[in-house]
């Protein structure tokens, strides 16, 4: 995950990001105050005060991911896909 500098008051944000994949592919973007972004084809989502889980899988590997908020945005990876080929 990388950190990225204060885009709105003190709120620190991070990319949420596939590490298995070069380069890698960005899964969402999230605050240091519980807001998460996920882009998906064209749109955005928002979520705020979203304290939990959010599981993604990469849309390149099809590495399934977790992202705890409550331990502070700890990824963890929960499945990797066998390589391909």
């Amino acid at each position: 995950m990388t950190e990225r500098t204060p885009h709105r008051g003190k709120a620190i944000s991070y990319r949420w990001e596939c590490q298995f994949c070069e380069p890698s592919v960005l899964l969402a973007m999230y605050d240091s105050e519980g807001q998460v972004q996920i882009k998906i084809r064209d749109r955005f989502y928002h979520f705020y005060g979203a304290l939990g889980r959010v599981h993604a899988t990469c849309p390149r590997c099809g590495t399934v991911h977790e992202l705890d908020l409550e331990k502070t945005g700890r990824s963890t990876v929960l499945s990797k896909q066998p390589a391909k080929g």
